[in-house]
């Protein structure tokens, strides 16, 4: 095996591991979800489906292409979700110009969470992602914020970066989108994630940590940040329009 190689089964081995600590997360899937729910369309590309952890609240819709660049998530999202007719897995690295020829597809949508920050060509990653969808259809993107945050998860993770409205929505116009929305979400993560990235530099995301988030902090954080939008947060949301 190449170095090449090794590089790329250790990034899918701590890939894997990291959706699987963070699939028990229900109410901050949720959370996440209910943001991002009112742009989904019919007709879906999910870009870094993983293992399918939110590829499942999207089985409702006419078609789902999941697609990610890793064959161990594509494997255990069959496994998890079995087949169905309206769900095709690809494996697909959304900076290959042949990500274009999925048009054929016509998607009213494209979904990409925690995913364009581990792409080193962004901004290719954004053209191909307006050239496969039908005029007037969504790009809905989910980034990690402010670089700062940016510590030793990101970087088992194989994150290039963390975003900003600054950085990101301008590579969005270039990409040829029309902003509809942006705005940040999770204000109370940031502690968490600059204590264990920045202070105590975890490689991983702890499970005892995420279950508890999960089950105290984030409900009360959503009904919080429904009220008050925060002016920043561990994560970035933005809707394009094609």
């Amino acid at each position: 095996m190449s170095a090449a190689d090794m590089s790329g089964a250790l990034s899918a081995n701590i890939t894997v591991s990291d959706l699987e600590i963070m699939s028990s997360a229900e109410n901050y899937r949720t959370w996440m979800y209910s943001r991002i729910a009112p742009a989904v369309g019919r007709r879906i590309l999910e870009i870094g489906c993983g293992i399918g952890n939110f590829t499942r609240l999207f089985l409702d819709r006419e078609l789902v292409v999941a697609a990610d660049v890793y064959e161990p998530c594509l494997q255990q999202l069959k496994l998890l979700l079995g087949e169905r007719s309206n769900l095709i897995p690809v494996r697909l690295d959304v900076s290959d110009p042949a990500t274009v020829a999925l048009r054929s597809y016509e998607f009213d949508t494209v979904i990409c969470l925690n995913v364009l920050e581990h792409v080193e060509q962004d901004d290719k990653a954004l053209e191909h992602m307006h050239a496969v969808l039908e005029p007037g259809g969504r790009l809905v993107l989910l980034v990690p914020a402010f670089p700062f945050l940016y510590g030793s998860v990101d970087r088992s993770l194989a994150h290039y970066r963390r975003y900003t409205r600054k950085t990101l929505l301008p590579r969005m116009r270039d990409a040829g989108f029309r902003i509809e929305r942006s705005f940040y979400m999770n204000m109370v993560g940031m502690v968490g994630w600059f204590l264990n990235n920045r202070i105590l530099n975890h490689r991983e995301e702890d499970p005892a940590q995420i279950a508890f988030f999960d089950r105290f902090i984030a409900p009360p954080a959503e009904r919080f940040e429904r009220l008050v939008p925060p002016p920043f947060g561990l994560s970035l949301i933005a809707i394009g329009v094609k």
